[in-house]
């Protein structure tokens, strides 16, 4: 086996308890090694499959998502909001 570049703490925190059962688990390793380079190989085939572009209007949305989560906008009030936009705008068209 090659050398490793990371551990599983640098990517997660698994809690002592669950650790220690994990341990106890035959072949957990080599699965979760297999899982994680499929989950690599498909996110490398999204980045290919969408436009630098498209993937940044992606990342903003999701940073605008969390900023919204972290002030407690309530997604239905959110909704009403694109509504009434959404009308403003058609109205004039």
């Amino acid at each position: 086996m090659s050398t490793l570049d990371a551990t599983l703490t640098d990517l997660l925190e698994l809690p002592a308890e669950l650790s220690a059962k994990a341990r106890a688990v035959p072949g957990l390793p080599e699965r979760l090694l297999r899982f994680i380079r499929m989950e690599v190989a498909m996110n490398e085939r999204r980045q290919q499959r969408y436009s630098p572009e498209a993937l940044a209007v992606v990342q903003r949305a999701r940073a605008l998502v969390e900023k919204r989560k972290t002030e407690g906008t309530d997604r239905a009030e959110a909704m009403r909001a694109f509504e009434q936009n959404f009308a403003a705008i058609t109205e004039t068209l």
